[in-house]
């Protein structure tokens, strides 16, 4: 309704109009006086033409099992940017986050993706491990707009829209994903190498892991090898000495597990950016054997 029909129909003075504005629409008041006053930022990134993006559609991603795809979205705030992490809704969390890995792929719509690092506690998750290198070559500054699409196996697609809510375009330079070649991707890289012939999974190791001595188990795993009631497992290095570590479930109602390795870690030297590949080699009782790469090796 234009400010015309609703002098007409309210029988506000063009002056009252905007008052009622905000009373009709708090939010809609709301995001327009967020983009006015952002607008004053000038984007860093040059802004693609307003066509219809044909590739952003709701089709059913097939790593979703069948499942429609869910959106969430996120505005960079301040904190964000000081923080260089981006915290994930809570209510995504509590549907989808027993499935999500350490590793988060996002992806942009000219195909360039991006391996992130989650950091879980709390009942929260991050986008945190690379996410500051994400923001940095996009560009992406407070008041910025992110939509992201979950499309299943910890992998998104993310449109990024500046302070004019407009979608930015995306860099086409050929270093786009100069972080496959780091050492950290070279030690993923080697330890996706290693197939072993038992149940296995990997987990690239974040400062959380070590400062809290905990082990995130993803929830597949857990189902499937570690069922019953809280126990105790072995965990196995290479040259076959063991480490007796206590397995317990992530919260109250998640099917996925936490392992606590606090001497492991210490008598390994293990440090942030290391990957470990456990590998279950015996069921009564549960032993994981450990193939550690090292990060500081790559």
């Amino acid at each position: 309704m234009d400010r015309k029909s609703i002098t007409k129909h309210t029988g506000f003075y063009p002056w009252t109009v905007d008052r009622y504005e905000r009373q009709q629409h708090p939010l809609k008041s709301a995001n327009r006086t967020f983009f006015l006053t952002m607008a004053g930022n000038r984007s860093r990134t040059r802004r693609t033409p307003v066509v219809p993006n044909r590739s952003y559609d709701l089709r059913l991603s097939t790593s979703m099992g069948g499942r429609k795809p869910s959106h969430f979205f996120n505005i960079i705030l301040p904190s964000t940017v000081h923080e260089n992490k981006l915290m994930i809704p809570v209510k995504f969390v509590m549907e989808f986050g027993d499935e999500l890995s350490d590793v988060a792929t996002l992806t942009v719509p000219n195909g360039h993706f991006w391996q992130v690092g989650l950091e879980k506690g709390n009942n929260e998750i991050w986008f945190d491990d690379g996410w500051k290198e994400f923001m940095e070559y996009h560009s992406i500054d407070y008041g910025y707009f992110l939509v992201f699409r979950y499309e299943g196996n910890s992998k998104f697609h993310v449109l990024v829209l500046d302070c004019t809510a407009t979608e930015i375009e995306y860099p086409l330079s050929k270093d786009c994903n100069k972080n496959v070649t780091s050492s950290r991707e070279r030690a993923i890289q080697a330890a996706k190498m290693l197939k072993p012939a038992s149940p296995s999974f990997m987990s690239i190791l974040r400062p959380y892991q070590i400062e809290k001595a905990t082990l995130y188990v993803p929830v597949g795993f857990a189902i499937e090898h570690l069922t019953g009631d809280d126990q105790f497992v072995k965990l196995q290095t290479t040259d076959g000495k063991q480490w007796d570590s206590w397995c317990y479930c992530h919260t109250v109602s998640s099917k996925a597990k936490n392992i606590g390795w606090a001497q492991f870690c210490r008598d390994n030297d293990l440090a942030a950016g290391d990957v470990c590949v456990f590998e279950l080699i015996k069921m009564n009782p549960v032993v994981l054997n450990v193939s550690i790469f090292r990060l500081a090796d790559y």
